[in-house]
């Protein structure tokens, strides 16, 4: 019995600390590991839906064709005028037809009036509405760099919790081989009792964090399904070698290689196009309008028949018409003021995201370097000496237990700090929009 105690207690120690498992790559054939569940998404076909089906994406594509029909109507006429009625017609026309042998006087008339427009002002509103279409497409950028980042973090978190339920998985199983050993060798005077009842105290508090993970797991599934614009309980796994992603170089940029990059700085410059067209468009009303009118008017009696051609122009340079398009070009112009001024808060706060994301990320990676390199390996050696000395009679229940809790949470933790690296890398690249 003795002999079959150590057998599996080495086996045991190989499991957790030079196995394949202790990686995540094979598991035994009693680990209960479930596999993914559903086919496995690449993150490129995650992003792809994302910008193809997000109801936020597609409605900006209809804005801008709602911005470009109405470029169509700006070299419009105004409608024309038809007017028909009496024309200098006497009220009393019974005097009058007593003097003319009963013929009467006056006239019927029906006048056609057409304003012709200012070509300048035609073209002035058709730029402007040109420059609305070009907002929105630069806004719909915009709300596609977000929303690629959201579902980048969404499906990193995800690939995360899956190496999480792993680890746990792993853990479950190797802590349920535990009991049983120590139930087997409690008979025996091997294994106390308090540290059999820790020991499934233990068991007990790892289910939660294994219930706690896949209840997060499932909350990112119903999050990146709903960015898809797919059915909520659409299951599929995710490429877990996102974890394995070479990281980003980071460089300082200046202030005009940022503004190139960035969306919703493009969409500030085109709002401010659109501002000074704007501002065009009200200047041009200074610029007078043309019409035309002509009036057809039948005589009654011995009146005879006559006609009025007649030209007309406005005059908008008059102080009293003056007065609102002035106010409204000055306007205009505070406007252009506060954009520029906005677009530089724009860039001045990017820039200093930037810098801390680059100190935050140096940090990370170097705590990722430390885990890899030297905390885990230290730790599986730890648990491994427990280990031996538990085989060999010359250790406790208790201390296996400890260097099991403590290589386990580090294990997360690792995790944990990986994922936050990950996060920050994609809030850089979001940043630079890359």
């Amino acid at each position: 019995m003795k002999h079959w105690l150590s057998i599996s207690l080495s086996s045991l120690l190989l499991l957790v600390t030079g196995g394949p498992a202790a990686h995540g790559q094979t598991m035994s054939r009693e680990m209960h590991m479930a596999p993914p569940s559903g086919p496995v998404l690449p993150l490129d076909s995650v992003l792809q839906i994302v910008e193809r089906r997000n109801p936020a994406v597609q409605q900006y594509t209809y804005q801008a064709r709602a911005k470009e029909a109405a470029v169509a109507g700006a070299n419009s006429w105004e409608a024309p005028k038809v007017s028909a009625g009496y024309w200098m017609t006497p009220y009393n026309q019974r005097p009058i037809k007593e003097m003319n042998n009963g013929q009467g006087e006056g006239m019927q008339m029906v006048s056609v009036e057409q304003m012709l427009p200012n070509p300048a002002k035609q073209r002035a509103r058709r730029e402007y509405l040109s420059s609305q279409a070009a907002v929105v497409q630069a806004d719909q950028q915009n709300t596609v760099v977000q929303l690629r980042a959201q579902a980048k973090t969404l499906y990193v978190e995800q690939a995360v919790l899956t190496k999480k339920l792993a680890v746990l998985d792993e853990n479950e199983e190797l802590l349920r081989f535990l009991i049983k050993l120590a139930e087997a060798r409690y008979p025996y005077n091997q294994a106390t009792l308090p540290s059999i009842y820790d020991a499934k105290a233990r068991l007990e508090m790892h289910l939660n964090d294994h219930r706690q993970a896949a209840a997060r797991a499932e909350q990112n599934l119903i999050a990146l399904n709903t960015l898809m614009n797919r059915p909520r309980s659409a299951a599929f796994a995710v490429d877990t070698g996102v974890l394995n992603a070479q990281p980003v170089t980071l460089a300082l940029t200046d202030t005009a290689a940022l503004a190139s990059r960035r969306s919703d700085v493009r969409s500030l410059d085109r709002a401010l196009t659109t501002v000074r067209l704007s501002q065009n468009l009200e200047a041009s009303r200074r610029r007078p309008d043309f019409g035309v009118r002509y009036d057809h008017m039948r005589g009654l009696g011995r009146t005879p028949n006559q006609f009025t051609v007649m030209g007309m122009v406005s005059i908008p340079l008059a102080p009293w018409a003056a007065r609102e398009y002035k106010a409204n070009t000055a306007a205009l112009g505070f406007e252009a003021q506060a954009l520029r001024k906005q677009r530089e808060d724009v860039l001045n706060e990017a820039s200093g995201r930037l810098a801390s994301l680059q100190t935050d990320l140096t940090l990370r990676r170097e705590q990722t370097r430390a885990f890899e390199r030297q905390i885990l390996p230290a730790l599986r050696r730890s648990y491994q000496a427990t280990m031996l000395a538990y085989e060999q009679n010359t250790g406790q229940l208790f201390q296996v237990l400890e260097a099991w809790t403590t290589l386990k949470r580090t294990r997360l933790e690792y995790l944990d700090n990986l994922q936050q690296q990950l996060t920050q890398q994609i809030a850089y690249e979001k940043e630079l929009e890359q």
